[in-house]
């Protein structure tokens, strides 16, 4: 059934067109994303949903009794409360329904010590019995008394502890807590129509999987604007993409939405080639005639070219379809070498007060290396990386940088900039370039025209993240730290800075939330985890296989030790040999996958090398290749999977 209805939209911001002609009909209990580049008018539209804004043109219809949940900015918090007292907000009418039930059990106490059979006391008690009963009826129906249980729960799963929610200040929240504070608040309410505008940011991974858990059994209908790939492969189930002002629907996730966009534009392509050769056809045919009744002075020639150019003239002409909008043109390559060893850090401690963040830790990398640094929000790896870059210092342990290194710094929140400055001089400033090469410059970052005037205050969190960018690429460094570069790129640009890490000859260590970007790019992953620091030899997908299979055997040897009084010895040394069988098996099928997938990288690498595209008997044996192993990795995955249930 249909609970939200919009035909037409158009929408401007001064001469600036936003929409036009943009419609979206979503059905209840759907779950669907909005995509599309940075500017494209994503929250545009959540706020003409929610009626914080209004448009020129089209409709908006919806349901008469849908609740709409929807957080475009943080209300005014008073200092002075605690985290809970806030949330308990959300729950204002369920805490006046419980003081009006123990209003009423205080008056039950007081007529029953008076009430007997000959007291008129005993009608009025009866009468407050009956009102009490329905009362507490009626709220037995909401969430009653759970709701405590409920803000816990919420709050707990998004990263804040019980000891927290109940001690810490909203004044002492950073931006990022009250973000998720905001979050909170919003799921608390369990609108009939949830829109949620980037809900990964601020969250670290543990949180964004728990998120992604809880919208998976909302009950509710979802709108979700998120540049997290992952997220939107996991919790969505149909994505409407903006382009050009107008929506395009795709009946899928994620992968199915790159899969059927590359489809689309094939098809479109082969219609447009066919019909500009119908049109070369008919121009040809044109011209033709034209020479043969000047030749022949023949009126009938002329009558002829001038009806065919009338078929001409009535084609409605289809425009050249774009697989990819603009890009900017990132390359990150770099002159200088550098020696083959690049970091390495050794029994690093650091704490803050009470707060110890780690201790003994210990990194090594080499040239060409591509690792990251994962963990919890406030673990410390923000302040691994300042420590390395000398810009804190740490409590024990040492920090060496290889020969003929040159390091740059990408931080979460760059501060380096002149607000007061326009971006030929901020670039300028940073590269010493001529103002045309800096032009240049910013128009391969997608800054051309009037754009290049704009102050640095004017720029959103998307174009400083491109300027930023672009100083990195200017540098000729080889070796790059940085933290959350994916935060407030859209997801074009995200592809862009993957394809250039990839191609990166240097090394790098990220910092980073992003799970789709982690496995497009790192080779290892580094888990910063209860003050220690362990290595993983793959990327994200590898490191949540390896996790799972640690989860599982610690669950098993909690099961055996529970079990392992009732077994008797010949039972016991049956299972221990059976789980020995299963755990070499195991270990097998694991090396098998890991020299495979290297072995199919490899493969990937050579598709795309220049000189292989031209070599067509070269590409089709690549391509069998390519087969052959991912047919081999299938059967191992199931293989895998299987070995670890049993």
């Amino acid at each position: 059934m249909s609970i939200l209805n919009i035909n037409n939209l158009k929408k401007e911001y001064g001469i600036n067109e936003v929409l036009n002609g943009f419609s979206m009909h979503i059905n209840e209990g759907e779950r669907t994303a909005l995509i599309g580049a940075n500017g494209s008018g994503k929250t545009t539209v959540f706020k003409l949903i929610s009626g914080r804004e209004t448009y020129s043109e089209g409709n908006i219809s919806i349901r008469n009794d849908i609740e709409i949940g929807y957080l475009d900015q943080l209300p005014d918090l008073e200092p002075d409360l605690t985290i809970y007292s806030e949330l308990e907000k959300v729950f204002k009418s369920v805490i006046k329904e419980i003081e009006k039930l123990k209003k009423y059990e205080e008056k039950i106490a007081r007529y029953g010590k008076k009430a007997d059979s000959s007291n008129p006391q005993s009608a009025k008690l009866n009468k407050l019995m009956k009102e009490y009963s329905q009362l507490q009826e009626k709220f037995n129906q909401g969430i009653g008394y759970e709701y405590q249980s409920k803000i816990r729960q919420v709050a707990a799963g998004l990263g804040f502890s019980e000891e927290v929610i109940y001690q810490k200040k909203l004044g002492q929240l950073s931006g990022g807590e009250k973000s998720r504070l905001g979050l909170i608040k919003l799921l608390l309410t369990e609108p009939d129509l949830l829109l949620l505008d980037e809900p990964t940011n601020h969250l670290d991974l543990k949180a964004v999987e728990w998120l992604e858990n809880y919208l998976n059994n909302y009950q509710g209908t979802l709108i979700i604007i998120s540049h997290d790939r992952y997220f939107l492969d996991n919790v969505i189930s149909r994505i409407v993409e903006i382009k050009n002002g107008k929506n395009e629907d795709y009946a899928g996730n994620y992968s199915y939405y790159k899969k059927e966009r590359k489809r689309r534009y094939q098809q479109h392509l082969r219609e447009y080639k066919n019909q500009q050769k119908k049109i070369k056809e008919l121009e040809d045919s044109i011209e033709q005639l034209y020479i043969w009744g000047r030749s022949r002075d023949s009126e009938k020639m002329f009558k002829r070219a001038k009806a065919m150019q009338k078929r001409l003239d009535k084609i409605d002409r289809l425009e050249k379809p774009t697989l990819k909008g603009r890009k900017m043109n990132l390359d990150l390559s770099t002159e200088i070498r550098g020696g083959n060893d690049v970091l390495k850090v050794e029994n690093l401690a650091k704490s803050f007060a009470d707060l110890n963040l780690f201790s003994n830790l210990n990194l090594e990398l080499y040239r060409g290396d591509k690792a990251a640094v994962i963990g919890d929000n406030g673990s410390g790896k923000s302040t691994l990386l300042k420590i390395i870059m000398g810009e804190l210092k740490a409590d024990s342990g040492q920090v060496k940088i290889g020969t003929n290194i040159y390091t740059d710094y990408y931080r979460q929140e760059f501060d380096g900039f002149d607000e007061k400055d326009d971006l030929i001089t901020a670039l300028r400033k940073e590269t010493r370039i001529t103002v045309a090469e800096a032009r240049n410059r910013l128009a391969a970052f997608l800054f051309t025209g009037e754009d290049v005037f704009k102050k640095v205050s004017q720029l959103s969190g998307g174009e400083k993240s491109r300027l930023r960018l672009l100083q990195l690429m200017s540098g000729n460094y080889n070796f790059l730290i940085l933290d959350e570069p994916t935060n407030h790129l859209d997801l074009p640009s995200r592809e862009v800075l993957e394809e250039a890490l990839k191609e990166f000859s240097g090394t790098v260590l990220i910092v980073s939330h992003d799970r789709y970007f982690l496995d497009e790019v790192v080779d290892y992953i580094y888990e910063l985890e209860n003050s220690e620091l362990k290595k993983y030899y793959g990327n994200y997908s590898y490191y949540s296989r390896k996790k799972e299979k640690i989860n599982i055997e610690s669950k098993e040897k909690e099961a055996e030790t529970i079990n392992q009084g009732r077994l008797d010895y010949e039972a016991q040394k049956k299972a221990r040999n059976r789980e020995m069988q299963r755990q070499n098996t195991l270990d097998e099928t694991e090396s098998l996958i890991e020299e495979l997938e290297t072995k199919l990288a490899e493969v990937e690498s050579q598709l795309t090398k220049e000189k292989n595209l031209s070599d067509f008997e070269k590409l089709q044996e690549l391509k069998k290749d390519y087969e052959r192993i991912n047919n081999r990795l299938e059967v191992l995955y199931e293989k895998w999977e299987k070995l670890l249930k049993n």
